[in-house]
């Protein structure tokens, strides 16, 4: 049975690898391990669909597969805001 993607927006703390891609994060007080190379993705913001000058245009996506503690690994999306905050945007399953 497929699972279908779940949003979580959820804060988490991410641990960066000496190159700054996502090695691990911190949710729900688990460390959860980065397996394999994630994958940097940017969307754009409609910013010229609104009178504001844009604070931000491209949103910082990273799909990445993780395991905590060696249990079965999911694809999860993380965000990285304009504050430098991450959040746990969707499990994948």
């Amino acid at each position: 049975m497929t699972r279908m993607p779940g949003k979580i927006d959820a804060t988490v703390d991410v641990i960066l690898a000496k190159n700054g891609d996502p090695a691990a994060f911190i949710w729900d007080r688990f460390e959860h391990t980065v397996i394999g190379q994630p994958q940097a993705i940017f969307t754009r913001h409609p910013w010229w669909e609104t009178s504001a000058i844009p604070t931000l245009i491209d949103t910082e996506l990273w799909r990445l597969d993780a395991s905590r503690g060696g249990a079965e690994q999911h694809r999860y999306d993380l965000r990285r805001d304009a504050d430098g905050s991450w959040v746990l945007a969707v499990d994948w399953g």
